[in-house]
């Protein structure tokens, strides 16, 4: 490739560079346009472009989730400048940007049919973690009894989440707002107290089934994002959930699944399914070593 690929911080004026470029990338459109002034203005991570002959020629996002996990998302490349190594630079000074800034993990999801991009993280290293599929159910007017959680529960909570086998199949991360991050005790603690946190319990009082929900509003959506339990509780608490989704405001309840038969089992009992997008996504993450003061790995 002649020439030499500059990546620095997007501004503005990128805004129809980015049009073009998304332009094409799915036939029904994509995200990244309407999130691009909210993406500059965020304060918890770069969004990066980068310029070959002064032309603005791909884009990528960098999140710190929390201080010490990045998320990396919206990687895109000009067609016209596909197969020249652009995505690979572009991934590797994100992820040694996420590293110099203090992360200690990195992560991003894929398509599982986008091949390529399963080559070029392998090649910087990241692992494969997890494999998820999207599936949706439209609300229900009425189903079964579903609990809202609230910080008076954090014991029981921990507990049932200290035992649990999709959390750890998980490797301890769940899914919110398109992104996955670690499920830490802090994080449960701010779930709870934004009542995102539901269950179905027994008639004394035993948490059977577990879930953590998001309201998309302007989706009308809720979607779960971690489901563990007794497998026909699970069943019970999708349906539950479809139900809470109508007396939130939402048409649609969505949830990603962690590729387990049971659990697949136990939402397509509930009545989720593949919609019109059949939405399966590979998660890999990196992991740095320490970095001492000076910025060298200790």
């Amino acid at each position: 490739m002649s020439g030499e690929l500059t990546i620095r911080p997007a501004r503005p004026d990128d805004g129809p560079a980015i049009e073009h470029i998304c332009a094409h990338t799915w036939p029904d459109g994509d995200y990244v346009p309407y999130l691009w002034d909210q993406w500059l203005a965020d304060e918890q991570g770069p969004l990066i472009v980068g310029e070959f002959d002064g032309r603005v020629v791909a884009l990528n996002k960098i999140t710190f989730q929390t201080p010490d996990q990045a998320w990396l998302q919206g990687m895109r490349v000009d067609p016209d400048f596909r197969r020249r190594g652009i995505a690979g630079q572009f991934l590797e000074y994100s992820l040694a940007y996420a590293r110099e800034h203090g992360a200690r993990v990195a992560r991003l999801d894929t398509s599982v049919r986008n091949t390529a991009v399963h080559i070029m993280v392998a090649r910087a290293g990241m692992e494969r973690m997890g494999d998820y599929v999207f599936w949706i159910a439209d609300a229900l007017a009425e189903g079964p009894h579903l609990s809202v959680l609230s910080a008076g529960d954090q014991a029981v909570v921990q507990a049932f989440l200290r035992d649990s086998p999709v959390l750890a199949h998980c490797r301890g991360v769940y899914e919110a707002d398109w992104a996955w991050q670690e499920l830490s005790a802090e994080r449960v603690t701010h779930l709870l107290r934004d009542r995102r946190i539901v269950a179905r319990l027994t008639s004394d009082g035993r948490l059977v089934a577990l879930a953590i929900v998001t309201f998309d509003a302007e989706d009308r959506a809720l979607e779960i994002g971690f489901a563990d339990g007794e497998h026909f509780a699970v069943t019970e608490l999708a349906t539950a959930v479809r139900a809470y989704a109508t007396q939130v405001g939402a048409s649609q309840a969505r949830a990603w699944i962690a590729d387990l038969p049971w659990l697949r089992d136990a939402f397509d009992a509930a009545g989720f399914g593949f919609g019109d997008w059949q939405g399966e996504m590979l998660l890999f993450e990196l992991r740095f070593d320490p970095v001492s003061g000076d910025g060298h790995a200790s």
